[in-house]
């Protein structure tokens, strides 16, 4: 384990260490200055009885040298006797040794037992202690000065010392080894909570730590579970409302941009990506956004953008105090426009179309009236015309409101099941008459195989067809196939005629294709609706229904009908 320099280990540490290296070097100066002064005043007292010894020998048995020599030499002291004489053991040194006495302040020293510490010359400069003491005997007054070399007090302390040393040395190895289990074993959590720490802050937010202790860092564990635990929940239940507007976004037909102040895209659906380039927003909206951070109100514009029509709503978003970004909502208004297109077409179509028949209806009628006619033959020729339109009139009106009820899901479907390879030869059969007289053959090729259909609306479907195709197919064929698939039918209707052209396509289901650009030639008699009446009843069977074409060479449309109908159909 590494241990960084500015770490808490390191700083635990080096407190303990420094603490305790303090304490002991306190208390170890504390210790030898014990030792000193027990040192020194146990020779303070030896001196103090020698002193009395050699006062009570002086008084019991008078001035006797040879006596008090003896006494203090068993004491190994040196002494000075001063009585008007001196005498010492002391030798040629106690003149000097004298004058260094008279200097001391011996009334100071009075108060601490009338003794000295310092460093003689009789001695080597070394320190010695030095005792005095006064008394008057029959024979006069007499001054005592006793010294104790401190040699062995100097030995004892340096070997006190040495013992100190060695223990305050060994106690600060203990203890560094001490503070830095102690330090590791508590910083040990906290390392495991920053590490914890870190790789919640990545999104790992199911740690949890162990909660071995009571004190504060096993509180401080499970506070951090219990933060992790609510992380969690909020992060999960931010997760949930993130997807739930993903999905929201991508589900709606909108398209939904979130700008910042900056006019960075923050969020954004499938649906929006027409006014985006390269993940940022179309100049038009840039321009939109900047409108309404100015003004900072709603805005709503409509654009063409690649032949399709789009409706902008721009949103602003304010904070408390400032512009915080906007929202923009992208309408595709595109098929708005074709139906209003179509709405268009649908009125000038019908008004065309009707106002052909009214025409020739007024006409013929008026002619009648005022008697223009020469003869029963030309009256009756005029009727006849007159009936003719009257009857297209009729099939007009009826299909607009068969095209109107099936669209409007008023039209109910009569689902019955019937035998597919009866239902389509018969429907063939009722148009033998017209193909032979423009040399057109019919063929069917279906299975037996019942289907759940409209037979009514089926026939309405293959009737408009087959009219179709007789109309627009001068010679050649004209054949349905019908194919088992795997839950339904595929029949394909094909004929040799005209064809249609490709860019027309698209719309041979729409209302009056017949009076718009194709097929134009051929009888008089079509309402140009029937294709959308196929194209509604394929859809009420739960079908589909598509066209390919090539001019020239014919026209197949293919229906593909469900065996069964949904039960709540």
């Amino acid at each position: 384990m590494m241990i960084r320099r500015n770490s808490i280990v390191t700083k635990l540490w080096l407190t303990i260490l420094v603490l305790v290296s303090v304490i002991l070097f306190i208390v170890s100066v504390l210790m030898l200055e014990f030792f000193n002064s027990f040192h020194i005043d146990q020779e303070r007292g030896h001196l103090a009885k020698l002193g009395g010894q050699v006062q009570s020998v002086l008084l019991n048995e008078g001035d006797t040298s040879q006596t008090i020599d003896q006494i203090i030499e068993v004491y190994g002291a040196n002494y000075i006797l001063e009585n008007g004489t001196t005498r010492s053991n002391f030798g040629n040194q106690v003149d000097g040794l004298m004058v260094e006495l008279e200097r001391q302040d011996w009334e100071t020293y009075q108060a601490v037992g009338e003794t000295a510490i310092g460093n003689f010359s009789s001695f080597d400069d070394q320190a010695a202690l030095a005792y005095r003491t006064t008394f008057s005997l029959s024979t006069g007054q007499y001054t005592l000065y006793l010294f104790e070399p401190l040699d062995a007090i100097s030995s004892a302390n340096a070997g006190a010392r040495t013992i100190i040393l060695w223990t305050v040395a060994s106690a600060i190895i203990v203890t560094t080894v001490f503070a830095f289990f102690l330090s590791t074993r508590i910083t040990a959590p906290l390392r495991a909570m920053r590490d914890a720490v870190n790789k919640t802050g990545e999104g790992q937010f199911d740690l949890r730590l162990e909660t071995k202790t009571r004190d504060e860092i096993g509180e401080l564990a499970a506070s951090f579970n219990a933060m992790s635990s609510q992380l969690s929940k909020y992060v999960n239940a931010l997760d949930r409302e993130r997807l739930q507007l993903a999905s929201i976004l991508r589900s709606m037909a909108d398209g939904v941009i979130t700008l910042d102040r900056h006019a960075n895209v923050i969020v954004t659906n499938p649906q929006a990506s027409p006014l985006l380039q390269d993940g940022q927003p179309h100049e038009v909206v840039l321009s939109l956004y900047e409108e309404v951070m100015e003004g900072t109100s709603e805005k709503t514009i409509e654009v063409k953008q690649d032949e399709r029509y789009y409706t902008l709503t721009v949103t602003p978003l304010v904070g408390e105090d400032d512009f915080e970004g906007a929202v923009v909502v992208i309408r595709d208004t595109s098929e708005s426009h074709r139906l209003d297109k179509m709405r268009t077409d649908f009125v000038a179509n019908i008004s065309h179309e009707l106002r052909t028949p009214l025409v020739t209806l007024q006409g013929y009628s008026e002619a009648i009236i005022d008697g223009i006619t020469e003869s029963d033959e030309a009256t009756k020729e005029f009727a006849s015309i007159i009936y003719d339109e009257s009857l297209r009139l009729a099939r007009l009106v009826n299909d607009l409101l068969d095209l109107a009820r099936i669209e409007s899901g008023k039209e109910t479907m009569h689902f019955t099941s019937f035998d597919i390879g009866d239902f389509l030869p018969r429907v063939m059969r009722k148009f033998n008459q017209m193909a032979s007289e423009k040399e057109i053959r019919l063929q069917t090729d279906a299975p037996h195989r019942l289907i759940e259909a409209d037979g009514d609306r089926l026939e309405q479907v293959f009737t408009n067809l087959i009219g179709n195709a007789i109309a627009h197919t001068d010679s050649g064929e004209i054949r349905i196939e019908a194919t088992e698939e795997t839950d339904g039918l595929r029949i394909q209707l094909t004929d040799t005629g005209h064809g249609i052209p490709k860019e027309d396509l698209p719309f041979v289901f729409e209302r009056f294709y017949k009076a718009d650009k194709a097929r134009t030639s051929g009888s008089k008699t079509g309402t140009g609706i029937g294709l959308a009446i196929v194209k509604n009843v394929v859809d009420a069977h739960h079908g589909k229904v598509s066209v390919s074409s090539t001019l020239g060479v014919g026209t197949t449309f293919e229906i593909y009908l469900p065996f069964e109908q949904p039960h709540n159909s």
